[in-house]
């Protein structure tokens, strides 16, 4: 781990928090509902392929399933996404890449849509790239997994919020 990793996860145990430690329902029953269930998976909806730890991969399957997300793309160019999608998963350790190309394709996000972004606290760069995405104005939620970022797009949501989460 570098030293930039190893920094960035002290100061996300220091600020992360549990359910009981916010104060939104939707997050609420998102700690709830995915970070906790520890249920067994069905092997065939489990998400693959992006190279991260099987705990967070095992959470993208949890996610996808918790929020009937059906059309799922793995992504590190996203100039290739064409299509409406539910669920994206930028897998790039190329951060200044997350910001652009979401600025340029957000008209194929949809109002439920989610993001996750991996790797985010990996190198300084990421972790700028991911402070910087989080202030965008389309996106309305971001949860802080240290592993992963999940973005969220839901306008019902009034006020942009942002929360770091144990996991």
């Amino acid at each position: 781990m570098a030293l930039h990793s190893f920094v960035a996860y002290l100061k996300y145990s220091w600020k992360a928090r549990g359910r009981h430690g916010t104060h939104s329902p939707f997050v609420y029953d998102f700690v709830e509902h995915v970070l906790l269930d520890k249920s067994v998976l069905d092997q065939a909806r489990l998400l693959s392929g992006t190279y991260m730890e099987l705990k967070y991969e095992n959470l993208m399957t949890r996610i996808a399933t918790y929020y009937h997300y059906s059309n799922t793309r793995y992504s590190t160019d996203l100039s290739l996404v064409n299509e409406p999608l539910e669920m994206l998963v930028i897998n790039d350790d190329n951060s200044a890449a997350w910001l652009e190309g979401l600025q340029r394709h957000e008209q194929w996000l949809k109002n439920d849509s989610a993001v996750i972004v991996t790797h985010i606290h990996k190198t300084k760069a990421n972790s700028a790239a991911w402070n910087k995405i989080t202030k965008q104005p389309q996106v309305r939620m971001s949860i802080d997994l240290f592993g992963m970022g999940v973005l969220f797009f839901k306008q019902e949501f009034k006020e942009r919020q942002h929360f770091v989460l144990k996991y």
